[in-house]
């Protein structure tokens, strides 16, 4: 007998909840605990008002759910939708007569074009701020290192070699 073969990992359960939901409840459970040890010099008012705002999110996001999707694929689904390079540009590019059909009075043979080198490629890449911010990053470590070398680190790291 073979295994089954299309499995869904989020119908899996554990004492009644999805894997996803146990994690999601134990974070807020977590959260709250923090909230209500961790801040013993904010009055205790304070404390229980946000171990009920962490239980009340923590239960929406686990248990909500709309036309069948999860909270986060809910958010996931509007930023891919706001982050599409065509977002509403249908209808602002059609014009009036779409579908009309119009022909040219007299229709001109097109001249034939002698063949060409292929024009050179373009790059068509352009870095994201992210990207920038990482290689700047690693730049600056890289700097902050070499000075530190060149100012008695190398000798450090010797001292450091010889006693192993």
């Amino acid at each position: 007998m073979r295994p089954p073969t299309r499995i869904d990992v989020t119908e899996r359960r554990f004492l009644g909840l999805a894997f996803r939901q146990l994690a999601i409840l134990a974070s807020a459970a977590g959260l709250a605990l923090g909230c209500l040890v961790g801040l013993t010099t904010w009055p205790i008012w304070l404390r229980v008002v946000l171990v009920l705002a962490c239980a009340t999110v923590g239960l929406i996001w686990a248990f909500w759910q709309s036309q069948g999707q999860t909270l986060e694929g809910r958010l996931l689904d509007v930023l891919v939708f706001h982050r599409r390079t065509r977002y509403l540009m249908h209808r602002a590019i059609r014009d009036r007569d779409q579908g009309r059909a119009t022909w040219p009075a007299a229709e001109a043979k097109p001249a034939a074009r002698p063949r060409n080198a292929s024009p050179a490629a373009e790059l068509t890449w352009h870095p994201a701020l992210l990207w920038i911010t990482a290689n700047a990053l690693g730049v600056s470590i890289l700097t902050g290192l070499t000075l530190w070398l060149v100012q008695g680190g190398a000798h450090q790291l010797m001292l450091i070699w010889h006693a192993l």
